[in-house]
Protein backbone atom coordinates (compact mmCIF):
# COMPACT_ATOMS: atom_id res chain seq x y z
CA UNK A 1 0.00 0.00 0.00
CA UNK A 2 1.06 3.57 -0.58
CA UNK A 3 1.85 5.90 2.23
CA UNK A 4 -0.80 8.17 3.64
CA UNK A 5 -0.26 11.90 3.26
CA UNK A 6 -1.79 14.17 5.87
CA UNK A 7 -4.11 16.92 4.70
CA UNK A 8 -2.14 20.14 4.53
CA UNK A 9 -4.21 21.77 7.27
CA UNK A 10 -2.93 19.10 9.67
CA UNK A 11 0.61 19.50 8.36
CA UNK A 12 0.34 23.25 8.91
CA UNK A 13 -0.96 22.70 12.45
CA UNK A 14 1.96 20.35 13.17
CA UNK A 15 4.44 22.86 11.74
CA UNK A 16 2.97 25.63 13.87
CA UNK A 17 3.20 23.47 16.99
CA UNK A 18 6.94 22.92 16.40
CA UNK A 19 7.35 26.68 16.86
CA UNK A 20 5.52 26.83 20.21
CA UNK A 21 8.69 27.39 22.29
CA UNK A 22 9.77 30.18 19.98
CA UNK A 23 6.30 31.72 20.20
CA UNK A 24 6.29 31.47 23.98
CA UNK A 25 9.56 33.43 24.16
CA UNK A 26 8.13 36.33 22.14
CA UNK A 27 6.61 39.44 23.70
CA UNK A 28 2.81 39.52 23.67
CA UNK A 29 2.55 41.96 20.76
CA UNK A 30 5.03 39.86 18.77
CA UNK A 31 3.06 36.68 19.55
CA UNK A 32 0.05 38.31 17.91
CA UNK A 33 2.11 39.05 14.80
CA UNK A 34 3.51 35.52 14.82
CA UNK A 35 0.00 34.06 15.02
CA UNK A 36 -1.05 36.30 12.13
CA UNK A 37 1.71 34.78 9.98
CA UNK A 38 0.25 31.30 10.35
CA UNK A 39 -3.24 32.72 9.80
CA UNK A 40 -1.94 34.13 6.50
CA UNK A 41 -0.60 30.70 5.58
CA UNK A 42 -4.03 29.13 6.20
CA UNK A 43 -5.47 31.27 3.38
CA UNK A 44 -3.37 29.28 0.92
CA UNK A 45 -3.69 25.68 2.13
CA UNK A 46 -4.89 24.49 -1.28
CA UNK A 47 -1.87 26.01 -3.04
CA UNK A 48 0.42 24.60 -0.35
CA UNK A 49 -1.07 21.13 -0.78
CA UNK A 50 -0.66 21.32 -4.56
CA UNK A 51 2.91 22.57 -4.35
CA UNK A 52 4.29 19.12 -3.59
CA UNK A 53 7.26 20.60 -1.74
CA UNK A 54 9.29 18.00 0.18
CA UNK A 55 9.65 20.53 3.02
CA UNK A 56 6.14 21.81 3.81
CA UNK A 57 7.48 24.90 5.56
CA UNK A 58 8.68 26.22 2.19
CA UNK A 59 5.07 26.40 1.02
CA UNK A 60 4.07 28.00 4.33
CA UNK A 61 6.72 30.69 3.86
CA UNK A 62 5.60 31.39 0.30
CA UNK A 63 2.01 31.78 1.54
CA UNK A 64 3.16 34.24 4.18
CA UNK A 65 5.16 36.16 1.57
CA UNK A 66 2.18 36.33 -0.79
CA UNK A 67 -0.01 37.79 1.95
CA UNK A 68 2.74 40.23 2.99
CA UNK A 69 3.15 41.36 -0.61
CA UNK A 70 -0.61 41.79 -0.88
CA UNK A 71 -0.57 44.04 2.22
CA UNK A 72 2.29 46.12 0.80
CA UNK A 73 0.49 46.49 -2.53
CA UNK A 74 -2.78 47.49 -0.86
CA UNK A 75 -1.04 50.06 1.34
CA UNK A 76 0.87 51.44 -1.66
CA UNK A 77 -2.37 51.84 -3.60
CA UNK A 78 -4.05 53.54 -0.64
CA UNK A 79 -1.07 55.88 -0.24
CA UNK A 80 -1.12 56.72 -3.94
CA UNK A 81 -4.85 57.41 -3.80
CA UNK A 82 -4.46 59.64 -0.74
CA UNK A 83 -1.60 61.54 -2.34
CA UNK A 84 -3.50 61.92 -5.60
CA UNK A 85 -6.47 63.31 -3.69
CA UNK A 86 -4.22 65.74 -1.83
CA UNK A 87 -2.45 66.80 -5.02
CA UNK A 88 0.92 65.61 -3.76
CA UNK A 89 3.40 63.06 -5.03
CA UNK A 90 5.12 60.32 -3.05
CA UNK A 91 8.07 61.52 -1.01
CA UNK A 92 11.25 61.38 -3.09
CA UNK A 93 9.49 61.46 -6.48
CA UNK A 94 9.97 64.52 -8.63
CA UNK A 95 7.39 65.49 -11.19
CA UNK A 96 8.65 66.15 -14.73
CA UNK A 97 8.88 69.85 -15.46
CA UNK A 98 9.34 70.93 -11.85
CA UNK A 99 12.25 72.95 -10.51
CA UNK A 100 13.96 69.78 -9.25
CA UNK A 101 14.13 68.42 -12.79
CA UNK A 102 12.66 65.48 -14.56
CA UNK A 103 11.99 62.24 -12.75
CA UNK A 104 13.60 59.10 -14.15
CA UNK A 105 11.20 57.20 -16.42
CA UNK A 106 8.70 55.08 -14.55
CA UNK A 107 9.15 56.66 -11.12
CA UNK A 108 5.64 58.07 -11.05
CA UNK A 109 3.90 55.22 -12.89
CA UNK A 110 2.52 52.22 -11.00
CA UNK A 111 4.01 48.81 -11.62
CA UNK A 112 1.85 45.71 -12.20
CA UNK A 113 2.05 44.96 -8.45
CA UNK A 114 1.12 48.51 -7.46
CA UNK A 115 2.97 51.79 -7.25
CA UNK A 116 6.68 51.50 -6.62
CA UNK A 117 8.24 54.28 -4.64
CA UNK A 118 11.81 55.15 -5.61
CA UNK A 119 13.14 54.11 -2.20
CA UNK A 120 11.78 50.58 -2.81
CA UNK A 121 13.71 50.03 -6.01
CA UNK A 122 16.90 47.96 -5.93
CA UNK A 123 20.10 49.96 -6.22
CA UNK A 124 18.72 53.20 -4.79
Amino acid sequence: MGRTVLPFTQTLHQEESTWKEFRRALRKEDRELFDALFTDARYHTTACACSGRPVPFEAVLMSILVESRRAVRDLSLRLAALEAGAGTTPRGVTVPGTAEGDAPPGDTEPSPGGPVLPSCRPGR
